[in-house]
Order: structure tokens, then C-alpha cells, then sequence
């Protein structure tokens, strides 16, 4: 999706987008025609402005920027002349918008270091229809090419860079040349705006004309149209490489998001009172500018810990203005969305897409699967089809920026199945504990691991398959915890109270629910995981293997018990996520009190054999538990932990105070784990304990109201 709507025509969604506004307005008011001249020509105006006096397109290569114009090219590098990148062989630099009608001087800064043994590669230069092949200098020189304006697109251009590779010792890679940058060296002429820019412009325009079209007047929505058109123009001469590479992708996935909200607000019951979700929307932008002091780096050391107690507040603020109150499906996804781009937006401007490390590690992995079919991960082997569909394209920076939509995807999915059962489990069809919903789609605290991690992914198929389970779709139950399990085991945990609760069932039919559950599970595990096995059976079990060998790390709560004993542990732990060689006792203290909750939360089970709801909160409780039980914890559980605790609050069906008891706890939780990674404070064993202790103390007291007798069962 990434991959193609940045190449996408700009004409075909604007088309499309337009004609949609001009139908719906010209029911309304005749003027509609004038709103949609005045956008096209205040977006080409804004094209023409920009294009003049912007800086040259340039692609810094090896700085955080240059996800929006490297493709093909190895990790990022440092060196005495600045920020460069090895080619593999075959690499592509892109320079946007450069305008129609002018020639074009092409000025590339390059190098070929090889050992004295090795002759200097050939490589080869080519834009559209022209080539050109020789020998570089193993020190960075400048290189400059001369273009024809008719042999270029005023859009974009691309320049391929192929060459020699060669490999050197105790390294896998391939390496062809440095690349350091690229940029057009010409004198600034007169020149047309790029067509596909100026109808992204037109684009964001219209989309941003269609919020609040039922409450502003045309007017209005002009003003605040042409307001968002000025800012994007304003951001293409302030920070061009990193905002307008990106215009025609907002454009396909702002329209796309319209629309999907359109159709959502047709469907919803127009006489059902709901909770104003301003006060909503204003915490999330709130939230997301707090971010953004501490993906900026302004906010550091103790300035960081001020600024997540400060979106913890304004998290907390929102959500007692809002508890007790109904939202709707689409005001929900609207607040997660507002959050989700919002802070994709920050991370593009400040260049700080795929700055988490592990963003290049899942990439490896997905590239080593498309290549070798199993490589050796300490991840189930169900992570690597992700990763791999994503690695398709070659390119580490479309990876960056595919990671954060996919866990949005996942965020919606996680947001709709805490809605869904919410509204389900209300006595009324018109009322629910929708609050908590809207807790997980603020979640700023949270916006670190979807920004470099993977685990909305299984999450949002934990909540599908609890879901399914509500809405009595059993097959699709299993199918979704089996699959959520192959991605990251812990949805299995799941598995098991739900199918103790259809064999403990009264119904005549159970034992056809337990075939059914069973085999929707086994399905998708074994289309998600056997051709895994049946490629390296060795390789299939090597993650089970390293994890059943680690020890206790600093970032579990087994750490704090193992610090009462000798607080000289502190000292010696090099960073929170060091591990720990306590011996065995420890371990074995630590495995069996996980193993003993486990036990206890699937087999208590058993003792709701007509309900569907408790046993199904039960299941939500139990990968929550084994968490943050085990002896291997890092921060990233955290949203596995804050989904399954709101799906078995959202479940129990409980009052508002209980609500905002949860509520209060997770956000302490969520806080204090972001200042142990990656905001981590020296004394972050502290805040460790607190954390544990909030947590812990939630699930405890979700368990305690599951489970007793009195509560009536549905």
C-alpha cells in the first residue's frame, strides 16, 4: 500500500475526491463550485510559489530524511565528510518536484574505497533515457550531470546507481559505493509546478473541507481547506525533502480515511445521544505536541519525565470528561487516527522514521526470509510473513514508513474490538462502557512501540479472537488467537479458558464449539507456522529454545525480588534491559508463581459453564498475567498488557468508578514504563516497582471482579 500510493497518479484520488465534495455541497448550496475553484486555484498557486523559491530538491543520503528519496541502499553510515549510505549494486536516488521546463544540472557526491588489491568499480549513471559509465575516486567527489529538460518529469526524476559490488571480511553484504548526496545544482529558472504535487495539494484540501461538514458552514470550511493548503505549502519551502516526497501519500491516505468515515457515520443510529468528542480530540493533540518534545529531543533528562507526566495528565483529564458517556465507532477511530498520524507527521519532519533499532532488525529478518526461506530469529516463526511482506519492496525506508501504518491498521482493529464488546456487553444497544475504547485510542503513552515495534500486530489479534468468541463466531476465534500466537506467542494463552468454558458448557452443542474452536486454531497455526517447520525443523524451534535459556533481566519484576536480596544487583546492571544470572532458585521461584496465576485464571474457567462474557475476560487476563510474570519483560508489553486489561474491563461490564480505577492505574503504568525505555531516568528501578505494582495491581482487581460468585453470569 505504502509502495504504491507513493507512486500513484495524484490526478486520479484529487479527481475522485473532488467530484465527491462538489456532489455532496451542491445539494446544499450552489456555491459549491466557486469552493472547488477557489481550492484548485489556491493549490496551484501554492505549487507555483513553492516550486520558485524552495530550496533545490536534494537527498541528503544517510540522514534521517532520506526515507523519502533512497531506495535500495544499506544501513546509514557516519563519516569524516558526513552521512552516507553503501548502494548494494543497483540503488536509486529520487528528486521531487523539481518543476517543468528548465535544464536540470544533477550534482551527486560519491566514493568507491577499495583495498589496494581490488580495482575501483565501474558504475553507471542513468536518469530517464541517459547514461553514463565510468570510475570513481576512492575519496568523495562531486559528479555532476547535465539534463535535458525534455528528457525529465518535472514531478520526479530518478537516478539509478549501479555498480561493482564487493564483499568485505566477516560482513554479508554486498557493497557497491558511497553515496553521500544528491541534488540539483542549477541556477533556479522559471519553472511549472509538478502536476502530481499540485493535485496532492488540491487533495489534502478537499479532505480537509469535508471534516465537519455537517456543523461548519462553506465558508468555513474554505478558510480552514486553504489554511491546510498555505501549511503544506509553507512546510515545502521549510523542509522540503522531508514533507514533499511525502504530499501525494497523505493525499491517497487522507482521502481513503474520509471516506471510510463517511460510510461509518451513514451506519451509525442518528438517534443515539453520544459524548461530544472534542474534548477528546484536543487531549490527543496534546498528547501528540508532548511527543514531539521528546522525539525533537527538546525534552531530555528530567525535562522527560515533566513531559510524560504531563501527557498522563491530559490522558487522565480526557478520559474523566468522557467516562460514563457514549461515543461512537467513528468518533473513536477519528481520536486514534488524530494520534496516530499526527505523531507519523512528527517523526517524518524531525527525520526520526525508523530510528528504533529494531526497525532494521525486523527488515533483516524479512529480507533474509524472502532469501533463505527460515533464518535463525528469536521470534516465532509466524513474525517473519509480516516482515516479509513488508521487506518486498527492497527498500529499508519504505519499510520504515510501512512498519507505523501496519501497527495503525492494528490500533483500529485493537479500538474496534474493545468497542464492539463494550457496546455487546451493555444491557442497552444504546449505551456501553465505550470510554475504554477511547482510553486505548488516545494511548500517547503508547506511541513509542508503534512507532518501532510489532506487537499491536498479535494484540489486535488477541482482541479479534476474544471478539469473535463474543459475537459466538468460533471458528473465527480460533483462527484469529492461532494466528496472533504464531506472530508472538502469548494470544495462545488465551486458548485455553475459552475452550475450558465450551466444555464446561450446558449447551447441547459444545462439543461441536470445541471442533470448531479447535480447528480454526489449528488451521491457522498450521498455515502460518507448518512450512515453516517443514523448511528447517531445526531452525522452526531455535526461538523457543533461546527464550527458554534467558535469564532474569533488570526490566522484570522478578529483578526488583532479586534486588531485596543483594541490592549490589543495581550496580553491576549496565542498562535495565542487561540480564541478570540469579541461579537457579530464582528461576525457579519465578516460573512457578507464573505457572501457578496461569493455572488458576484458565481454570477458574470452569466455573461460568453457561457464561459466554466471564470466561472470555478470563482469557483477556491471561497473557496480561504471564507478562508481567515473566522473568523476560520489556517496555513493548506494555500494549499487549493495556489491550487485554481493557477488553476484561470492557467484558466484566463494570460502574464508572471501576472505570476510572483502571483507567488511573494504566495510565500510571504506561507512564512509568516510558522512563525505564526509552526515556529511561537513573533511578528507574523505582519506577519499575511502581509500575509492577499498578499493573499488577490492576489485573488483580479485574480477577477479583470476574470471578466472584455473587456477579451474576449472563
Amino acid at each position: 500500500m505504502i509502495w504504491l500510493s507513493l507512486r500513484l497518479p495524484g490526478w486520479v484520488f484529487s479527481a475522485t475526491v473532488l467530484l465527491h465534495e462538489i456532489s455532496f455541497v451542491n445539494r446544499v448550496q450552489r456555491c459549491a463550485w466557486l469552493h472547488g475553484i477557489t481550492l484548485i486555484l489556491a493549490a496551484l498557486l501554492t505549487a507555483a510559489v513553492a516550486t520558485s523559491i524552495a530550496p533545490p530538491p536534494t537527498c541528503d543520503v544517510g540522514a534521517g530524511e532520506d526515507v523519502g528519496c533512497a531506495r535500495g541502499f544499506e544501513t546509514r553510515e557516519r563519516d569524516g565528510y558526513g552521512s552516507f549510505r553503501w548502494t548494494d549494486g543497483d540503488a536509486r536516488v529520487t528528486l521531487i518536484a523539481s518543476g517543468y521546463g528548465v535544464p536540470v544540472v544533477v550534482e551527486i557526491v560519491m566514493a568507491a574505497p577499495r583495498p589496494p588489491e581490488t580495482p575501483s568499480p565501474s558504475v553507471t549513471l542513468a536518469v530517464a533515457t541517459t547514461s553514463v559509465t565510468g570510475t570513481l575516486s576512492d575519496a568523495p567527489r562531486r559528479y555532476l550531470l547535465l539534463l535535458r529538460p525534455d528528457l525529465l518529469s518535472g514531478d520526479a526524476f530518478h537516478i539509478t546507481i549501479q555498480s561493482d559490488t564487493w564483499k568485505p571480511p566477516n560482513d554479508r553484504r554486498n557493497l557497491g559505493v558511497l553515496v553521500y548526496r544528491a541534488s540539483v545544482a542549477s541556477a533556479r529558472m522559471l519553472a511549472l509546478p509538478s502536476v502530481q504535487h499540485v493535485l496532492a495539494l488540491l487533495a489534502i484540501g478537499l479532505v480537509a473541507s469535508l471534516i465537519g461538514r455537517n456543523a461548519i458552514s462553506l465558508i468555513g470550511r474554505t478558510a480552514v481547506a486553504l489554511a491546510v493548503i498555505g501549511g503544506c505549502g509553507v512546510l515545502w519551502v521549510w523542509l522540503p525533502a522531508r514533507t514533499v516526497p511525502f504530499l501525494p501519500f497523505y493525499a491517497v491516505l487522507l482521502g481513503g480515511v474520509a471516506f471510510l468515515f463517511a460510510w461509518l457515520e451513514r451506519r451509525e443510529p442518528r438517534h443515539v445521544p453520544t459524548a461530544d468528542c472534542r474534548p477528546a480530540l484536543l487531549v490527543a493533540s496534546g498528547g501528540v505536541a508532548l511527543d514531539a518534545l521528546l522525539v525533537t529531543g527538546v525534552a531530555r533528562g528530567d525535562w522527560s519525565v515533566a513531559v510524560i507526566a504531563a501527557q498522563a495528565a491530559c490522558v487522565v483529564w480526557g478520559m474523566w470528561h468522557n467516562i460514563g458517556r457514549t461515543l461512537t465507532l467513528s468518533g473513536v477511530l477519528q481520536i486514534a487516527l488524530v494520534v496516530r498520524l499526527a505523531a507519523l507527521t512528527t517523526r517524518l519532519l524531525c527525520g526520526e522514521i525508523g530510528s528504533d533499532p529494531d526497525v532494521e532488525l525486523f527488515y533483516n529478518y524479512g529480507r533474509a526470509t524472502l532469501e533463505l526461506g527460515l533464518p535463525v530469529v528469536e521470534y516465532p516463526s509466524g513474525a517473519l510473513i509480516p516482515w516479509a511482506i513488508l521487506a518486498l519492496p527492497t527498500s529499508r525506508e519504505l519499510f520504515a514508513l510501512a512498519l507505523p501504518i501496519c501497527n495503525t491498521v492494528a490500533d483500529l482493529l485493537i479500538v474496534w474490538a474493545i468497542w464492539s464488546m463494550s457496546k455487546r456487553r451493555s444491557s442497552s444497544s444504546t449505551s456501553g462502557n465505550t470510554e475504554l475504547a477511547c482510553f486505548y485510542a488516545l494511548s500517547p503513552l503508547l506511541l513509542p512501540f508503534w512507532h518501532g515495534k510489532y506487537d499491536p500486530l498479535p494484540t489486535a489479534f488477541l482482541a479479534l479472537g476474544l471478539a469473535a468468541h463474543t459475537h459466538r463466531r468460533i471458528v473465527w476465534s480460533g483462527a484469529a488467537l492461532g494466528i496472533g500466537g504464531a506472530l508472538k506467542w502469548t494470544p495462545w494463552l488465551a486458548a485455553p479458558a475459552l475452550a475450558l468454558a465450551h466444555l464446561s458448557s450446558r449447551e447441547d452443542r459444545r462439543y461441536a464449539y470445541i471442533l470448531a474452536f479447535g480447528g480454526g486454531l489449528c488451521a491457522a497455526v498450521a498455515a502460518t507456522a507448518l512450512p515453516f517447520a517443514l523448511i528447517d525443523g531445526e531452525r522452526f524451534l531455535a526461538p523457543y529454545l533461546i527464550q527458554g535459556r534467558r535469564a532474569i533481566t533488570g526490566e522484570s519484576v522478578w529483578f526488583l525480588a532479586v534486588l531485596t536480596t543483594d541490592p549490589e544487583y543495581w550496580a553491576r546492571l549496565p542498562a535495565p534491559w542487561g540480564s541478570v544470572e540469579t541461579g537457579g532458585t530464582m528461576m525457579g521461584i519465578a516460573v512457578g508463581v507464573q505457572g501457578i496465576v496461569l493455572a488458576s485464571l484458565i481454570l477458574s474457567a470452569l466455573r461460568f459453564p453457561s457464561s459466554t462474557w466471564r470466561p472470555a475476560a478470563l482469557a483477556a487476563l491471561a497473557p496480561a498475567a504471564f507478562l508481567l510474570l515473566n522473568r523476560v519483560f520489556s517496555p513493548q508489553y506494555m500494549v499487549t498488557i493495556t489491550a487485554a486489561l481493557l477488553i476484561a474491563c470492557a467484558i466484566a461490564g463494570q460502574s464508572s468508578r471501576h472505570t476510572r480505577g483502571i483507567v488511573l492505574l494504566l495510565t500510571i503504568a504506561q507512564a512509568t514504563n516510558l522512563l525505564i525505555w526509552p526515556n529511561t531516568v537513573p533511578w528507574w528501578p523505582m519506577l519499575s516497582a511502581v509500575m509492577f505494582a499498578v499493573a499488577l495491581a490492576a489485573l488483580a482487581w479485574l480477577t477479583v471482579i470476574t470471578v466472584q460468585k455473587e456477579r451474576a453470569a449472563d
